[in-house]
C-alpha cells in the first residue's frame, strides 16, 4: 500500500507540470505579415503586453501612454520601443512577445509605422 501511494504521489508531481507555449507544442506558428496594419495587428500586442495597467498608460510607471497613439510613435520614431522590445527584448518586462508577435511589429516598422 505504501508503495502505492508513493508512487501515484510520485506520478502526480512528475506530470502536474506542464507549461509549453504553442510554438512548443506544434511548431512554428504561420505569420501573416503580408498586410500588417496598427489598427489590426499591433494595437492589438501594445494593448495586451504594453498599455497594461500601472504600465505604459496614463498614470503608470512607465514612460509613454501607449495607448495614445501619438505618445506611442514618438517612442517608434526615436528608436526605444525597437531597442527595448525587439532588440534587446527586455520589454515587456513580465511576459514574452512570440516570434510572430516579434515579427509583426517588425514588419509594421519596416512599413514606415503608419497609423492605418
Amino acid at each position: 500500500m505504501k508503495k502505492s501511494i508513493v508512487f501515484i504521489l510520485f506520478m502526480s508531481i512528475f506530470f502536474s507540470c506542464y507549461n509549453n507555449n504553442e510554438e512548443e507544442l506544434y511548431g512554428p506558428v504561420s505569420c501573416d505579415l503580408s498586410s500588417v496594419t496598427y489598427s489590426l495587428d499591433v494595437s492589438p500586442i501594445i494593448n495586451a503586453s504594453c498599455a497594461t495597467s500601472g504600465c505604459h498608460v496614463a498614470g503608470g510607471t512607465a514612460p509613454g501612454n501607449f495607448a495614445n497613439f501619438n505618445e506611442f510613435k514618438a517612442k517608434v520614431d526615436n528608436g526605444t520601443f525597437e531597442n527595448r522590445v525587439l532588440i534587446q527584448q527586455n520589454m515587456p518586462p513580465n511576459s514574452q512577445l512570440s516570434d510572430c508577435e516579434m515579427q509583426t511589429l517588425q514588419a509594421w516598422l519596416d512599413n514606415g509605422a503608419l497609423n492605418n
